[in-house]
């Protein structure tokens, strides 16, 4: 396993490398940039203004050259000046990562916590009452967009109830910038997340145990005597395993890279909301930066659901 490990961990290398280039060939051959995007166009001289800023900041040099000065700074974490927050990058994709982090851990936590055993209950009881109502209300979850979901638990909670905050990730008050307050501020977009995704590990985890139900391995467990209890735990549940830690790996991903709108509706300090604030803004330093640390997610992802393969299902060996 470590061999393999450390396989995979080299071989991401040229991927990096490849995203790097594309990324930054795409943010060059967008139109206008943050100088254009910086500068009052109303001021004096502003074409000999704007010449000079070019000049300092070395985007006259061949495109081959600010590709390598750029990955040279960015891999030893000098990841460029934000025009528009007046800060240096790293310094601003520390909290933004931090706060994205939190609510992916939240609705996470809020998805395996409710989505499984709901699943587990409906494979266990196939055809009842209760597996049709969860089926139906699964199958409605998964087809409404989860930032329409957003928007009602911003209505009912935030608005009506004013229950949670409809925005920011911090608060004021003698709890501000703690972790409670973090936390605070994190449910309610958590909980939109974690509603469709809940959606998605019901369905996952009831097709995967009805499936694995029909096995013979499952009808020998229940010849030796075993527990039904027993027989969906130890037997059933983790050879079903499966599809949801694919589905696990998936969301390490796009939760790490920040659902994006989501973040914008809140106006959640992410890795997302930072991205849509820089996008407006034509901060191209901001938006090579999140790039990257999105790519670096997915493949990590990958890489995760990949070993858990190995841990749920002993048939799997990576030698």
């Amino acid at each position: 396993m470590g061999t393999y490990i450390v396989r995979r961990l080299l071989g991401m290398i040229p991927m990096l490398f490849a995203i790097t280039v594309f990324t930054f060939l795409m943010m060059h051959a967008a139109p206008g940039n943050a100088i254009d995007a910086m500068i009052n166009p109303s001021i004096r001289d502003i074409e000999q203004l704007k010449e000079h800023l070019r000049e300092i900041n070395g985007l006259n040099d061949p495109l081959w050259l600010q590709y390598v000065h750029w990955l040279e700074h960015f891999v030893v974490g000098n990841w460029g000046f934000s025009f528009n927050f007046h800060e240096p990058v790293i310094d601003l994709i520390g909290p933004a990562l931090a706060n994205t982090l939190l609510l992916a851990v939240v609705a996470e936590v809020l998805t395996l916590l409710f989505g499984i055993p709901i699943g587990l209950y409906q494979a266990r009881h196939p055809y009842s009452k209760f597996d049709y109502t969860a089926s139906t209300i699964s199958f409605v979850l998964y087809s409404v967009p989860y930032y329409i979901l957003a928007l009602l638990l911003i209505y009912v909670f935030a608005i009506n109830l004013q229950i949670f905050p409809a925005q920011g990730a911090t608060g004021t008050g003698p709890l501000a910038g703690t972790f409670i307050d973090h936390l605070y501020h994190a449910l309610l977009p958590a909980l939109s997340i974690a509603i469709a995704n809940m959606a998605v590990y019901t369905r996952y985890t009831r097709g995967a145990m009805l499936e694995v139900i029909r096995k013979d391995f499952t009808r020998t467990a229940y010849a030796k005597g075993l527990s039904e209890g027993r027989v969906f735990t130890k037997h059933v549940f983790r050879n079903a395993m499966i599809p949801l830690v694919t589905q696990f790996g998936f969301d390490i991903g796009s939760f790490a890279g920040g659902a994006i709108i989501l973040e914008g509706l809140f106006q959640y300090q992410g890795m997302g909301y930072l991205t849509i604030t820089s996008v407006n803004n034509r901060d191209y330093t901001v938006i090579m930066a999140t790039t990257v640390l999105f790519a670096v997610c997915v493949l990590l992802g990958n890489l995760i659901a990949d070993i858990l393969y190995a841990v749920v299902d002993p048939r799997i060996r990576y030698n």
